[in-house]
């Protein structure tokens, strides 16, 4: 059985071809205007690579605009992506739109194999929530299809991308002063994916709030290869299980702050902890957290979906701000 990244996708007929996926898209959907000799070769080309346009996008297109919008997810376990898909697909139905979403596990191939379907369907736009920094330069190529294109990630950025995110270097900063201010001066930071725009930013924040504090020690904890719950845990047991543990604890994502609790679970230690990016247990648990108005994010991406592809880059900023739960207001221990 082929793999699902092996199957002909719109964008390997147009290579084919020689054409531009637009054009190939137009020929493959019947629309005039197109050279005879362009569409001979866009139509041997799929015929050669065993390519099929899929039949109920077909029969949408001719009674008018689809009325899918494709998702792009990296992790379907991380609390912060299926939090903004669900608010993202209620939101979607008020205006009769359903996402048909894919789940990329972080593989480039996979994304652009589904970015290929979405314009080979004419779906009405695309919503990326978390991309393989690798694919960003796909949804380049996708708006200058004319699709409507909007982004929760700042890594997937260009030409006719909308953005909507949140300021992740203050997030950073709110996270290290919230710590500070209540006299942490030994700083464990946990996070993952370091080349991510996401992860930059927030270490850029983090880094910020300790300018001109040389008492402050956080270097030496500083851990970027906290990539899932798993290695979280094993970070923060470590860390506590040594003589000289940090005092409180910055996690840069959701699934890190639910790792990081595991390991205080199971050793009874219990510095003090701020996360970034808030998630389902949080509040029973009383974690401190630093996030966005993530409704709002939802609304603002529906209400983008709507208007017309814009031809530069947009970018629309949700304010953050903490969540003080207790977790993040613990005094250190003398």
């Amino acid at each position: 059985m082929a793999k699902q990244n092996d199957r002909p996708t719109l964008a390997t007929v147009a290579s084919r071809a020689g054409v531009s996926i637009k054009t190939a898209s137009r020929v493959l959907n019947g629309e005039k205007h197109v050279a005879a000799s362009t569409a001979e070769k866009v139509e041997e080309a799929a015929a050669e690579l065993g390519f099929r346009l899929n039949s109920t996008a077909r029969r949408l297109r001719a009674g008018g605009s689809s009325p899918y919008i494709g998702v792009v997810m990296s992790d379907g376990d991380d609390p912060f992506q299926t939090h903004l898909f669900t608010l993202l697909e209620s939101e979607l139905s008020t205006v009769g739109l359903r996402p048909v979403v894919t789940v990329t596990a972080d593989d480039p191939d996979r994304e652009r194999g589904f970015l290929d379907e979405c314009l080979a369907n004419d779906m009405t736009g695309i919503c990326v929530i978390r991309s393989h920094p690798d694919a960003a330069r796909f949804y380049t190529a996708a708006a200058s299809a004319d699709v409507q294109i909007v982004s929760f990630d700042p890594s997937t950025t260009g030409p006719g991308v909308d953005l909507i995110a949140g300021d992740e270097e203050l997030a950073g900063r709110l996270a290290a002063t919230q710590l500070l201010k209540h006299g942490h001066i030994s700083l464990g930071v946990i996070g993952d994916h370091s080349t991510s725009p996401i992860t930059t930013a927030r270490l850029a924040g983090i880094q910020s709030a300790f300018a001109g504090r040389t008492d402050v020690g956080w270097r030496a904890y500083m851990r970027e290869d906290a990539h899932d719950l798993a290695s979280a845990k094993n970070v923060v047991a470590a860390w506590l299980g040594s003589r000289s543990a940090p005092s409180g604890l910055i996690t840069l994502s959701a699934t890190l702050t639910q790792g990081a609790i595991d390991a205080c679970r199971r050793l009874d230690e219990w510095p003090a902890l701020v996360g970034i990016d808030d998630f389902p247990t949080a509040e029973l648990l009383d974690v401190t957290i630093i996030d966005r108005d993530v409704s709002s994010m939802a609304a603002e991406a529906v209400r983008r979906l709507q208007e017309p592809p814009s031809s530069g880059p947009r970018r629309h900023q949700i304010p953050v701000y903490v969540i003080a739960r207790g977790s993040g207001e613990e005094a250190p221990d003398k």
